[in-house]
């Protein structure tokens, strides 16, 4: 039977290369296994979504944080960092989690075994 279930992919040895990685940026473009994440961060916050708009499939890239949304460098669409949702559509959106092996992002999949 097919089962969702969450994968956890490393994405950095620490939460200090994850800030280095930023720079004095807020956001970052981050290239994985399953593909382009844009990772942002506020204050001491940091979320990870798909590298796409949900309005009309593009680039996130260039886009700003403010006041808690990820606004879209295209037509300026906001949507939230915390749900993604945002003008009816919801950006993808991974969950990120800090350990001491390093940083990392979830990707929900289909498994046969669990």
């Amino acid at each position: 039977m097919f089962k969702r279930t969450l994968k956890w992919y490393k994405i950095f040895e620490s939460k200090e290369e994850l800030l280095d990685f930023f720079g004095p940026w807020k956001t970052a473009l981050f290239k994985n296994t399953f593909g382009e994440i844009m990772l942002a961060r506020e204050e001491e916050s940091f979320y990870a979504f798909k590298n796409r708009c949900p309005h009309q499939n593009k680039s996130l890239e260039g886009c700003s944080i403010q006041d808690g949304f990820v606004i879209c460098p295209w037509h300026k669409y906001a949507f939230s960092c915390e749900t993604g949702r945002g003008h009816g559509l919801y950006l993808e959106k991974y969950p990120i989690k800090f350990e001491e092996e390093g940083v990392f992002v979830g990707k929900e999949g289909w498994s046969l075994f669990g």
